[in-house]
């Protein structure tokens, strides 16, 4: 078997690929539709197109998870693997802020009403702390607010405290697929029932740290089965494309049916209740499945797959700075109290927004590259692959 996904010396394309179009996707729900509005993209039938691409963001948890390496002491994998999450929130938020508030300043915008420290401290602690979940963080109508110059943080707090979970269990539930299921289905109903009888945000937003360890494990089981390889090989095969067609089918009935009606940053509920926490898994794999085939078409085409797979290997320079880039771009254009954090409403605009962002993010990569001195393929994706 080849290609094996603890192979330290080889790369799985598709998932460099796949990663690069989830931080894309995100980057467009965040610009597009993100605008202060919530996830949109409603069309005929109910089918939510924004769905599909909001599946990405759980789809770094179980490519987190796929690279997991049985063995290692819980210390060892929390010093080398969840330190590093821990280290770029922390200094992404403290630098991003004060430069925010620095570039305010030079713009002439009254700062008075504004605290630096309060606000790098509501970033990293996370906001709504032991307020009844569900409670609406967003605060658009400000140019300076924690969520609008950070938003996606929250994955990191978030991830923080599922790789936790995750390190404390894997080594005794990944030997069996059975315990695996069975442990992601106990994480799951953690967090049910923590929303459902206690309802209160946590620190860190550590109520979803259970449900990030079952994307994790999902992706770890994954792995020791190294899905990746017959994802990106089996095309030739009837049943490949029968499980394909499969999921596709699944995707769309759970968008449909299922839709997550969830917002992760402030643990929203969707209609379904309590179940919502497992309908959410659901949608996110099926959806997650789907995207990932694709990704594995797209190997084979040459300028698509170069462009996601740069935007995969850098994918934690893209989550860390396009809101902050979006926001140097507009802010001179920027009305404080205003509906939206990008003060045009027009769709033709957001993809112009969207476009540049992208454009500074990927010449901000070239940079950091060329001042480090380190061609991309040589990126040691095991001692990285926890931070992106």
């Amino acid at each position: 078997m080849t290609d094996s996904a603890h192979s330290p010396n080889s790369r799985i394309k598709s998932l460099d690929i796949l990663r690069g179009a989830a931080i894309i996707g995100v980057i467009t729900v965040h610009i597009m539709f993100g605008m202060g509005r919530g996830v949109d993209g409603d069309v005929a039938g109910g089918f939510n197109v924004a769905e599909l691409v909001y599946a990405g963001l759980p789809m770094f948890m179980v490519i987190t998870g796929y690279f997991y390496k049985s063995g290692r002491k819980y210390i060892d994998n929390v010093k080398h693997r969840v330190v590093p999450v821990i280290l770029v929130l922390i200094i992404s938020t403290v630098f991003l802020t004060s430069i925010m508030y620095g570039y305010m300043w030079v713009l002439g915008y009254d700062l008075s009403s504004y605290d630096l420290f309060s606000d790098i401290m509501t970033i990293i602690i996370g906001k709504e702390c032991f307020s009844t979940i569900g409670v609406d963080g967003f605060t658009a109508g400000a140019v300076l607010a924690p969520y609008d110059i950070s938003a996606g943080f929250y994955y990191l707090q978030i991830l923080t405290v599922g790789l936790l979970i995750f390190y404390a269990i894997a080594d005794h539930v990944l030997d069996d697929w059975r315990k695996t299921v069975t442990a992601m289905f106990a994480l799951l109903s953690m967090t049910a029932l923590y929303l459902e009888l206690v309802n209160i945000q946590l620190p860190f937003s550590a109520q979803l740290g259970p449900v990030v360890a079952s994307f994790l494990l999902l992706g770890a089981l994954l792995g020791r089965y190294n899905v990746a390889y017959y994802i990106e090989n089996g095309y030739h095969y009837k049943k490949y494309w029968i499980i394909f067609f499969g999921f596709v089918i699944a995707a769309v009935a759970s968008v449909i049916l299922f839709p997550s009606g969830m917002t992760l940053y402030n643990s929203k509920f969707g209609s379904n209740g309590a179940l919502s926490v497992f309908t959410f898994l659901f949608l996110s794999t099926t959806c997650g499945a789907v995207l990932w085939y694709i990704t594995a078409f797209l190997i084979k085409v040459p300028v698509v797959s170069t462009i996601f797979t740069y935007a995969g290997l850098n994918s934690i320079i893209l989550f860390t700075q396009h809101m902050f880039i979006a926001k140097l771009i507009t802010a001179p254009f920027y009305t404080i109290g205003t509906e939206f954090w990008v003060t045009v409403d027009s769709l033709g605009m957001r993809f112009v927004i969207l476009m540049a962002t992208l454009g500074l993010l990927f010449g901000l990569c070239h940079f950091v590259h060329r001042l480090k001195d380190v061609p991309e393929e040589n990126v040691d994706d095991d001692a990285t692959y926890a931070s992106r």
